[in-house]
């Protein structure tokens, strides 16, 4: 069941993939307990990689139970693959870019995805989706620890974007600890997406906790700041 239309601003997304799905006799190391903690901490997104494989069934049956986990508390959204999407009842769907226009894959889904993002890398990639009817952009990297001389380059980037687009805007990329959290929302970001920040992370809960804390408060402090 969908939650709402749009996507929540600010948010906080969990990206994760079906590699993590491991089971394990110590739950604690189980990843969807880890999902399940990073809703708990603040999470209200958790988006799954869909990347081809042979194993379409294991697949689908991670699709399925993130969307148990997820239902009444989190958005769900499967990146690319729109019937996998749609089978699990996913809130949403990611597209590459230079894929699928948000409109045609839109058109496709006839059950409970109501939400088409699209990723961008540049300013007239996130022009294209929103004039193709994405709801959201997702633009990154926002950080890249591999990047030469212009280590605010992904900052940048979403400054430009979130001038250029009247769409929510998600950071991803490279964002790892609460402070980065608050730069991408300082540089206008509507949310953030991470994976290793949570995933590798001794607590998860914590964690998530910690960065929807930064999310929350740089959300808040230019608005306190305007309304004064």
């Amino acid at each position: 069941m969908c939650l709402m239309a749009d996507i929540p601003r600010p948010s906080l997304t969990l990206i994760t993939d079906r590699r993590l799905y491991r089971p394990h006799a110590d739950k604690k190391a189980d990843p969807l307990s880890l999902v399940e903690a990073a809703i708990a901490g603040g999470v209200g997104i958790v988006q799954l990689r869909a990347r081809a494989s042979q194993d379409d069934l294991g697949l689908y049956a991670v699709a399925m139970r993130l969307r148990e986990l997820t239902a009444g508390r989190a958005h769900f959204v499967v990146t690319g693959d729109l019937e996998l999407a749609e089978k699990c009842r996913a809130d949403g769907v990611l597209l590459a870019e230079r894929s699928y226009k948000p409109s045609e894959a839109r058109a496709f889904l006839r059950g409970e995805t109501k939400m088409v993002g699209a990723f961008a890398h540049s300013v007239p990639g996130a022009g294209r989706a929103e004039r193709g009817g994405a709801d959201y952009v997702q633009v990154g990297p926002a950080f890249d620890p591999e990047a030469s001389g212009a280590p605010d380059a992904g900052l940048s980037l979403l400054r430009k974007v979130k001038d250029a687009v009247h769409i929510p805007v998600i950071a991803f990329g490279g964002i790892r600890v609460p402070e980065q959290v608050g730069a991408c929302i300082r540089a206008g970001a509507d949310g953030v997406a991470v994976t290793d920040a949570v995933t590798r992370a001794p607590d998860p809960q914590a964690a998530a906790a910690a960065l929807r804390a930064a999310l929350d408060a740089a959300w808040r402090a230019p608005r306190d700041g305007q309304s004064g």
